[in-house]
Formats: C-alpha cells, sequence, structure tokens
C-alpha cells in the first residue's frame, strides 16, 4: 500500500471571501443639507468591510453521536432515466443478505463508486455490507450500512462525496490525527499542517470477536479524543495477544494500530471500531511519532 495517499486529498486551506471597498466610498461621501429645518450637514460613516467569522472549535472531549437532522434535507429530483433505472427499488430496504434484483443494483452501482472491492453476489455480502457503510460515511449519509430511501436517492442522483475541506479541529495546535471516515485516510497533523496521509480502515460490519457467529455493525464513533497510551503489543481478552501492534490508544474501544487483516482483506471486511492501518512501516512511523496527550478528531 502506497504510503502517502496521491495529491488529490492534500490539505485544502480555510479561506474567507475579503471584502472590497466599493469604488468611491473609501471616504465620507458628500453631507446633505436638509433645507427643511436647515440642520448642519451630518457626514455619513465611511464604508467598512465585514469582518471574516473565525470557525468555531469545539474542544470538547468524548463520542460526538449522530443527530438526526429536525428537518432532513429534500429528496433530490431524478431525471427519467434514473427514475427508470431505479424506480422499482426506492421504496425498498437492503441489508446483509438480501437478495433479488434491488440488492444487485445496489451492488453494481458501488462497485462502479469503487466501494465495493469484490464482484456483486446473489446476496448482499459482508463485503457489501461495508461498502454501504463507507459509501454512506464518504456521503453524510447516517451510516446504517441499510440501503434506505436516502440512500436510494443518493445513489440514483450521483449525490456527490462531502467536502474534504479539513475541521477546525483538525487544526488544533499539536500533533493531531485527524481521522476520515468518509475518505478512510488519516492525516497526521502538527499545529495545522499535514505532515503525513496514509490510508485507514475503520469500523463496519463484523463478527462477535468472541464466538465468531453473531455479526453486527461495529462502527468507529466520531468525536475529538485525546491519546492516552501507547503499547507496540497491548493484551486482549477478545482478539488475543499480538493482534493490534503498534497500539496508539485513545478511546478504551478504539486504538489506532497495525491490521494484518486489513493488509490481507482490504475494505472486504472492517474493524470492530479501531482505526487500521495496513501497512506496518505506516503503523510503525504513526507509533512513533505520536505522542501521549495528542489529539484525534475523528469524523
Amino acid at each position: 500500500m502506497k504510503k502517502i495517499i496521491a495529491s488529490a486529498l492534500l490539505l485544502l486551506t480555510l479561506a474567507g471571501c475579503a471584502l472590497t471597498p466599493h469604488k468611491g466610498v473609501e471616504t465620507a461621501s458628500p453631507a446633505v443639507r436638509d433645507e427643511t429645518i436647515g440642520s448642519s450637514p451630518t457626514p455619513s460613516a465611511p464604508w467598512t468591510p465585514t469582518p471574516t467569522p473565525t470557525p468555531t472549535v469545539n474542544t470538547e472531549l468524548g463520542v460526538r453521536r449522530w443527530v438526526d437532522p429536525e428537518t432532513p434535507a429534500p429528496l433530490p429530483e431524478l431525471t427519467a432515466a434514473q427514475q427508470e433505472k431505479f424506480g422499482a427499488c426506492l421504496d425498498t430496504t437492503i441489508q446483509v443478505w438480501s437478495k433479488g434484483a434491488c440488492a444487485t443494483l445496489a451492488q453494481e452501482e458501488l462497485a462502479k463508486l469503487g466501494f465495493l472491492t469484490t464482484d456483486p453476489t446473489e446476496r448482499i455480502s459482508v463485503s457489501a455490507a461495508n461498502a454501504i457503510h463507507r459509501y454512506q460515511r464518504s456521503r453524510d449519509l447516517k451510516p446504517t450500512a441499510v440501503v434506505d430511501v436516502t440512500t436510494w436517492y443518493a445513489l440514483a442522483s450521483g449525490q456527490p462525496a462531502r467536502s474534504t475541506e479539513l475541521p477546525a479541529e483538525c487544526r488544533l495546535d499539536g500533533v493531531v490525527l485527524c481521522v476520515d471516515q468518509g475518505t478512510q485516510t488519516l492525516r497526521w497533523m502538527r499545529n495545522g499542517r499535514v505532515e503525513n496521509i496514509f490510508a485507514i480502515r475503520t469500523g463496519g460490519w463484523n463478527f462477535d470477536p468472541k464466538d465468531h457467529e453473531k455479526w453486527r455493525l461495529y462502527p468507529t464513533a466520531n468525536g475529538l479524543f485525546r491519546v492516552y497510551d501507547k503499547s507496540v503489543s497491548p493484551p486482549s481478552e477478545n482478539y488475543g495477544d499480538g493482534a493490534m501492534p503498534y497500539s496508539v490508544m485513545f478511546d478504551p474501544n478504539m486504538y489506532v494500530h497495525y491490521s494484518a487483516d486489513f493488509h490481507r482483506r482490504g475494505y472486504a471486511r472492517a474493524s470492530h471500531g479501531c482505526v487500521n492501518v495496513g501497512d506496518r512501516d505506516d503503523a510503525q512511523w504513526i507509533f512513533r511519532n505520536t505522542p501521549i496527550d495528542a489529539l484525534v478528531y475523528v469524523y
């Protein structure tokens, strides 16, 4: 896996549009005398630009849970061709183990967009469920791994990916691990500047780590966290010793660590909530260079 992702993912700067004074208003406008009451002229105030607002930064540590909007955005209008192709599936719910024409259509669309990394199958497989989940993350849809009406309309209308502009929380002072679940990348930042970019894998549809039979969604939680410990090979009741090398710990249930499974299977599977790094050298670099008390922002 390449150590540095293509330059298209490089840092986009936060900027506001500076306002330029209108021509001829740099000085006070000519005074106008009120001839009716004979008052003295009052000079008008010079034009001044409106200050560019400073983006607010939420520095409260902890999980930031999904909140449904009070007023959901209206569903997009579909063209006649889009309606013909997707119309029969728009009110059909597709989830893991679903099968049929709509399950096939969903997989075909996710494969075209690069989210399904395996061949479409008769049923929605674990790989397809994780593709749905990652697609929803990339479009700022509620990440359920279920194709509901909102997800169908996003697929049908060609909804663009969410903005790649970095949140203000990623630009805080010191070292910040900026974990973008939409693009599955980790930007290692210092004092607001990107110094390295890594491919990562976050949580999704996975088996129960103890019995390996029950399956459910194990999401990586969004939020702002602080690194509290590091371990080259932490012990684990669930996964066994040696399962999470080069762990950078920012939450009891979420570490940044090397994953042999990610290296082997890629995005066909998902983590149980941790931030997986599929290249051992990358994981070692993050481990060595990330100090205790560094911030981790997951979004």
